[in-house]
């Protein structure tokens, strides 16, 4: 490997951390929100698809390209990607649904092992030990 190609990968690996360092970030400024005002917690959960909607779209630009060139060979990717994506989605949102469903119900103890797993994980990203 020459030193063009390891700068090139170094430098997607600390593109990649800083996405995931504010993306834990943002994680965690939700649940602190959410916790705080506990009735308006699915507004804070909502800020977060931003993180889901700005890469889709490529994605969805092509899906429709391929729909619109493509003919049944676009429709068959489309539905894959479609139900790929959903596999993908569906048990993050449900998390976080139920995190702010309990707490705009008082009850605190999904919403405690969500935060304590982003804690964590903003330990570990920004080279912290656990405690």
């Amino acid at each position: 490997m020459n030193a063009t190609e390891n700068h090139g990968t170094s430098h997607l690996n600390r593109l990649s951390h800083r996405i995931e360092l504010r993306f834990a970030r943002h994680e965690a400024w939700t649940l602190k929100t959410a916790r705080r005002v506990p009735l308006f917690a699915l507004f804070a959960f909502m800020t977060l698809w931003v993180w889901l909607f700005v890469p889709m779209i490529p994605i969805g630009i092509l899906s429709v390209f391929l729909l619109e060139k493509a003919g049944i060979f676009g429709a068959v990717v489309n539905i894959v990607l479609g139900i790929g994506g959903l596999a993908i989605i569906a048990p993050w949102f449900f998390r976080w649904y139920f995190i702010c469903a309990g707490l705009m119900i008082g009850r605190t103890k999904m919403a405690q092992s969500k935060e304590d797993d982003v804690l964590g994980r903003l330990k570990r990203l920004t080279g912290l030990k656990p405690a």
